[in-house]
Parts: C-alpha cells; sequence; structure tokens
C-alpha cells in the first residue's frame, strides 16, 4: 500500500506541479501580450508625435516657399513690365531716326509697335504708373507721322513721349537681382 500511496502523492504532486507551470506560463504570456501592447502603443504615441512635429516642419517650409514664389512671381512681373517699357524705348529710338531718314513708313510701324508694348504692361504689383503708361499709349497710337519738309515738331513730339517714358521706367538700382548678389558672394 505503501506503494500506491506514494503513485498517488507523486501524481497529485505531478498534477499540482503541472498546473503550476501552466499558470506561471499564462501569467507569463499575459505578462508578456501586456507588455508589448503597452510598448507597441508607447512607440506609435511617439512616432505619431514625432510625425505631427515634422509635418508642422514641413507646413513652415511649405509655407516660406509659397512666400518666395509670390515674391519671384512680383519680381518677374516687375521685370517683364521693365522690358516692354525699355522695347517701348527703343521703338520711339528707332521712330526718331526713321524720321531723319525720311521713312515715314517704317517710323508710323515703330510707333505702333511702341504703343503695342505699352499696351502688354499689366501692373499687378504698383511698380509701374499705369495711368500715366496708359495715357502716353493712346497718345503714340493716335499719332500718325506725315511726310513733311520741316520734320523738327513731329521729331519733338517722339522726343517728348521718349522723355515721358524715361520717367515711367524704373531706376536700375531699385531692381533686385538675386543671381547677381548669389555670384558676388563667392
Amino acid at each position: 500500500m505503501s506503494e500506491a500511496g506514494e503513485v498517488k502523492t507523486t501524481d497529485k504532486t505531478n498534477k499540482g506541479s503541472l498546473v503550476s507551470k501552466l499558470k506561471k506560463i499564462l501569467i507569463s504570456i499575459v505578462i508578456l501580450a501586456i507588455s508589448g501592447v503597452a510598448l507597441y502603443g508607447a512607440g506609435w504615441f511617439q512616432a505619431s508625435s514625432q510625425f505631427s512635429s515634422d509635418d508642422r516642419k514641413t507646413q513652415q517650409e511649405l509655407e516660406q516657399a509659397k512666400e518666395k514664389l509670390n515674391q519671384v512671381k512680383e519680381q518677374l512681373i516687375t521685370e517683364r513690365n521693365r522690358t516692354y517699357l525699355m522695347e517701348a524705348r527703343g521703338d520711339l529710338y528707332d521712330t526718331a531716326v526713321n524720321l531723319d531718314e525720311r521713312n515715314f513708313g517704317t517710323a508710323n510701324t515703330r510707333l505702333q509697335e511702341a504703343a503695342a508694348a505699352l499696351g502688354k504692361i499689366d501692373d499687378v504689383n504698383g511698380s509701374v504708373n499705369i495711368k500715366k503708361v496708359k495715357e502716353l499709349q493712346n497718345a503714340i497710337a493716335k499719332k500718325n507721322l506725315n511726310v513733311a519738309v520741316n520734320l523738327e515738331k513731329q521729331r519733338n513730339t517722339v522726343l517728348s513721349y521718349i522723355n515721358v517714358l524715361n520717367k515711367l521706367i524704373p531706376a536700375e538700382e531699385n531692381l533686385e537681382i538675386s543671381a547677381l548678389e548669389e555670384s558676388s558672394k563667392q
């Protein structure tokens, strides 16, 4: 009987130790699962906060880029307007030369080209006195140079247009040319 008693005791001990081991394994699995979820949550929180700070930084960079783009667009419009004014001035000087050469047809063509160049000016940023430009454009467009013996009056009219136009052209020192500034820094 003692052997049977020992076997029963051993079986109970083995069953108790098996249940004990099973409980320990289950508890370990639950602790590992909870730890895994906690670590995942902490990582997710840290990553999301990093993305939001990266988003803010990217948003700021985007706003700065948009601001710089608007500045460049305004500068482009200013330069384009200045180019049209210079084109009109060149056409008016050509008109005066053509008058001196008594080439009235070409002089009239150059006069109309000057008016067309002034018509291309789009003053979005206030860099040019658009009212004066339009007045000058209308005066030039209405002018018709005729064959005449004395060209002084017509030449003086063309030169007066040039003088008015010269006052409308922005001074070069007011222009910002970033490429020149960058190359001089190097």
